[in-house]
């Protein structure tokens, strides 16, 4: 009997001194590495055409042989390109629930040149994006990493009159919409859960394009996305938070959505997202 009480008591004391160890994890390390598939199921498709397309993990481009999708001039080719990435933080400086101040992880640009109808355009691709947290205070091994995978719908839209969206331009903006992909991970980790999410960090929580955009670029009514005028440049930047509670946004239709989203606009200011 006193054997079963003293292993009884060993237990015990076992079981409480663990429940005072786990604690919420405050800070979090990490590692983000953002990236277009090239090759697969994902890789990008073109409509026919000519001129020429390239495909790297950085950037997509289509449109004249000669140049590159350059904001800086109007060379003939359009592109898509990732920036600031790979990100990492050594020091903890992700803060649970601060969700008012993300970390930057990706930045998207859209250059958009004039380019002839005669040549091929960017119809799907998709990004992945591979996730490594470490929890920083209190401290414990790095998580598994987390592949995420974006599908989006780009559309090259003809710049004639009455064909644009929005209707009253002649000049047409191109459309870039998200289509696929869960936005929001959750992760349980010593007890508690945790929901990681990605916003614009102009904009925060997103409101999806109008109907007629969204039919246009071949995807479902409330998808969400971002214009670019024709000759100009957009670049929107991503950053990461993580939270204790799931954060309400409105739901995207079939993306079902329970946190913050990837791609989207800012304001009218910047020309990204009209109604």
């Amino acid at each position: 009997m006193k054997h079963s009480i003293k292993a009884a008591a060993i237990g015990a004391l076992a079981a409480f001194a663990f429940s005072a160890q786990a604690a919420m994890v405050t800070q979090w390390s990490y590692s983000v590495a953002t990236q277009w598939v090239t090759s697969g199921v994902g890789a990008p498709t073109f409509s026919p055409g000519g001129g020429s397309q390239t495909v790297t993990p950085s950037m997509l481009s289509w449109g004249s042989s000669i140049g590159d999708a350059d904001p800086a001039s109007n060379s003939g080719r359009s592109g898509l390109k990732i920036l600031n990435s790979p990100q990492n933080n050594t020091t903890g400086g992700l803060l649970t629930n601060d969700v008012l101040n993300p970390d930057l992880v990706a930045t998207f640009q859209h250059v958009n040149n004039s380019i002839s109808g005669d040549y091929a355009t960017l119809l799907k691709a998709s990004v992945l994006t591979t996730i490594t947290l470490t929890p920083h205070a209190p401290s414990g091994s790095a998580l598994a990493p987390m592949p995420l995978t974006f599908n989006i719908n780009f559309t090259e839209t003809p710049n004639t009159s009455g064909s644009c969206i929005p209707e009253a331009t002649s000049v047409c903006d191109d459309i870039f919409v998200l289509t696929g992909g869960n936005l929001n991970q959750t992760f349980a980790y010593d007890g508690y859960t945790y929901f990681v999410s990605f916003l614009d960090m102009q904009s925060g929580p997103l409101t999806p394009l109008s109907p007629q955009a969204c039919t246009t670029a071949g995807a479902p009514v409330n998808c969400l996305g971002f214009w670019t005028a024709e000759g100009a440049s957009e670049t929107v930047d991503f950053g990461i938070v993580i939270s204790s509670t799931p954060m309400s946004v409105p739901e995207p239709g079939v993306l079902a959505l329970v946190g913050l989203s990837l791609l989207g606009a800012a304001g009218a200011s910047r020309r990204r997202r009209r109604n």
